[in-house]
């Protein structure tokens, strides 16, 4: 499978942008693409809801030529709605078809997809198995490195992946019921990356360049996949793509770049969702960008005291305009920021940010 070799020879020591519902939109892949992202995700694609020709799933299966190389996510219970969906999606023709199987949101579990999928290999396995006869795309596999029953490790986890066909596995090394703020277990990875007869790819914990450098050095992974890392900074990808080590703090983009950047990034979510739709995405990435700057309450006041997305855009192009001071790493409030964004990330915003995420 020549398209197969390719994406593993690209991506290869690069960074990949973690899928994140309502938030990896393609105004936001487009971005992180042309920053650098050897790969890009589709938001979560229900296989179910393309069975059911729900206009929703379809449309976050939707993607553009400029976000390529693309996967695009399932997240499925039962092999027959996965070579279903696969089938009706082969037309869109991604570079890739990527199994969820590490989602642990409760809804998404009690129907049997998603993590649920790691305390029952035998289904995990016809699912894969099931994608890779459905269509001649490459499939690979998301997970996470444990679901709810302990007897089932990572290892199995990896070589049910590889003996059902999987191009690559993507773990992020925390297990299905570990919240965020408890650290992300890189030490799993490498028994993943031992065991695995296919690349490994490492996500969990990566906010800097730096921290994807360490990953792939203490655990031998074959790429590493940023998410939260990437919001409000999706210059990450360029730092790793250049081989830059650059810290969580390093490596900004000058003023008139950043300016440019989250112009053009908000200005395409309002065309590509409308003003009303588009309007809580606009706030999030607006804060999620301003988070670590002097003046960031006055920034959120003035996102939310109007209902109009072109008022919400100016007011965060006008705050970066005016050069905002960075916080210095240890100061108290910036801590206590990212310590709420890092733990979930819009517990920082206090509250007020409800529409999605």
């Amino acid at each position: 499978m020549q398209d197969a070799q390719h994406i593993i020879n690209k991506i290869k020591g690069k960074a990949l942008l973690a899928p994140m519902l309502a938030t990896t939109d393609i105004p936001f892949r487009t971005l992180c693409a042309r920053m650098g992202a050897a790969l890009t995700y589709t938001e979560m694609v229900s296989a179910a809801g393309i069975v059911h020709s729900s206009s929703h799933s379809f449309r976050n299966a939707v993607f553009t030529p400029e976000e390529r190389p693309v996967a695009l996510q399932l997240v499925a219970a039962d092999p027959d709605n996965t070579e279903a969906a696969a089938r009706r999606l082969l037309p869109l023709k991604p570079d890739l078809f990527d199994i969820n199987c590490g989602c642990p949101n409760e809804r998404i579990c009690e129907a049997g997809a998603g993590a649920q999928l790691l305390d029952d290999l035998p289904r995990f396995a016809a699912v894969i198995e099931t994608a890779v006869r459905a269509t001649d795309i490459p499939v690979a596999v998301k997970v996470r490195m444990q679901g709810r029953q302990s007897s089932t490790g990572v290892r199995e986890i990896v070589r049910a992946a590889t003996d059902s066909g999987a191009l690559f596995i993507a773990i992020h090394a925390r297990a299905r019921d570990v919240a965020y703020h408890e650290a992300a277990q890189w030490e799993v990875l490498a028994d993943a990356v031992a065991a695995s007869g296919i690349p490994v790819i490492g996500n969990g914990d990566i906010f800097s360049a730096d921290d994807a450098f360490r990953m792939r050095e203490q655990t031998g992974v074959h790429a590493v996949m940023v998410a939260r890392g990437s919001l409000g900074t999706p210059w990450i990808f360029r730092h790793i793509s250049e081989g830059r080590r650059c810290g969580l703090h390093d490596g900004t983009p000058e003023p008139e770049e950043l300016v440019a950047l989250v112009r053009d990034h908000l200005l395409h979510m309002q065309r590509e969702f409308g003003d009303v739709r588009a309007l809580p995405r606009i706030r999030k990435h607006a804060l999620w960008y301003g988070r670590r700057y002097a003046g960031f309450d006055t920034l959120r006041e003035r996102l939310f005291a109007t209902e109009n997305a072109a008022d919400v855009i100016a007011a965060a192009v006008r705050f970066f305009e005016n050069r905002p001071r960075p916080l210095p790493p240890d100061d108290a409030e910036a801590r206590t920021r990212e310590d709420g964004f890092r733990e979930r990330v819009l517990f920082w915003a206090r509250g007020v940010l409800r529409a999605e995420g």
